[in-house]
């Protein structure tokens, strides 16, 4: 193999080399993002959780007010 073959498979090594190392940062990225995609999620989750659960306390306090509004 000549001199300049074996610098341009050196070149295309060395390049490919850059774009694997490229890949596995973005990869980490897009993992990066998905977690947090993932915790926002469980937490609108649990925020709906608590407002459905406060929704119920307030209906049943408002239920018990009209009842007792109704006995009097």
């Amino acid at each position: 193999m000549d001199k300049e073959t074996k610098q341009m498979f050196e070149l295309m090594l060395n390049k490919l080399d850059s774009l694997d190392k490229r890949q596995n940062e973005i990869y980490s990225i897009v993992r990066s993002i998905e977690h947090s995609n993932n915790t926002h999620k469980a937490e609108i989750d649990n925020l709906n959780l608590k407002v459905a659960h406060s929704e119920g306390v307030i209906n049943k306090i408002g239920d018990v007010i009209n009842k007792s509004r109704s006995i009097k």
